[in-house]
């Protein structure tokens, strides 16, 4: 039997309510701040972290959460038939 494929189109969108969150990690030991909605917040835990640790090197990432639609809702979630 051969598999056969249908590909559907999808939409990402952002949750609304849900507005983009910030975190703080420090790349030496892996500690992080908890995920903030205000930028400055996670910074400060990073030169916080440093004055308590010298450690030195950090990545400050960004986030927002998605919900994932078909572009056609009409289509029918059934297998195609051979």
């Amino acid at each position: 039997m051969r598999a056969r494929y249908r590909f559907l189109e999808w939409t990402l969108s952002a949750v609304p309510g849900m507005v983009v969150r910030h975190l703080g990690k420090c790349l030496i030991c892996a500690e992080h701040s908890v995920d903030t909605a205000d930028a400055s917040d996670a910074q400060t835990w990073c030169l916080q972290h440093a004055g308590a640790t010298r450690h030195n090197v950090y990545e400050l990432s960004a986030f927002q959460y998605f919900d994932a639609t078909l572009t056609d809702p009409t289509a029918d979630r059934t297998p195609p038939t051979a």
